[in-house]
């Protein structure tokens, strides 16, 4: 995977040799679910980037995250659930089917912040420096396919769904490949 984005990279500044017609930026928001280690996640994030021709893009994506299917006890029995973002470099090699469908692969990298952190029903007990229980940051690496639907001059639909992976988590709460798992999200990208 790390060859994939040096790779990318390369790309990204070989395009940039490349001036396009036209300057065109876009940004997008989108909500997101994946299965990562065995435990539902949902989300929500953003996305900006600007093409480099007709079949490259390049931008950032910002992604917060949490856990929807359960909640981990402490050895005092309260509860404590997950919840991660996300910031990477976002490099996406894409074509065109006629003039309404662009199938886009981002790829991206970059790092992210893990979090455990008590419920709120336990938070009004604690000071705010003790409702966190582990903070670790960590690499993030993922690949991906994304359809888009173009409409109205400068609309699009996305939906999109890869592979999220992870550096090492540096924490004994984090179980075995706690965040590496399949996404899925769908999207409104405005270009401008």
């Amino acid at each position: 995977m790390k060859k994939l984005c040096i790779i990318s990279v390369l790309l990204l500044i070989a395009a940039g040799t490349v001036s396009a017609d036209a300057d065109t930026w876009s940004a997008e928001v989108f909500a997101g679910g994946s299965y990562s280690g065995g435990d539902a996640m949902g989300g929500i994030g953003v996305r900006v980037h600007r093409e480099f021709g007709e079949h490259f893009e390049a931008g950032f994506n910002l992604y917060a995250q949490s856990e929807v299917s359960g909640e981990y006890e402490d050895a005092g029995g309260k509860e404590y659930h997950l919840s991660s973002g996300f910031s990477t470099l976002v490099l996406i090699p894409k074509f065109s089917i006629g003039k309404r469908w662009e199938i886009a692969m981002p790829i991206e990298t970059g790092s992210g912040l893990l979090q455990y952190r008590y419920s709120s029903e336990y938070r009004e007990e604690l000071k705010w420096t003790e409702e966190i229980l582990d903070q670790v940051t960590h690499s993030v690496y993922s690949i991906g396919i994304e359809p888009r639907f173009l409409f109205g001059g400068n609309g699009a639909l996305t939906i999109a769904a890869g592979y999220l992976g992870t550096g090492p988590l540096r924490t004994e709460l984090a179980e075995d490949g706690e965040l590496n798992g399949f996404w899925a999200r769908a999207g409104y990208q405005y270009r401008f």
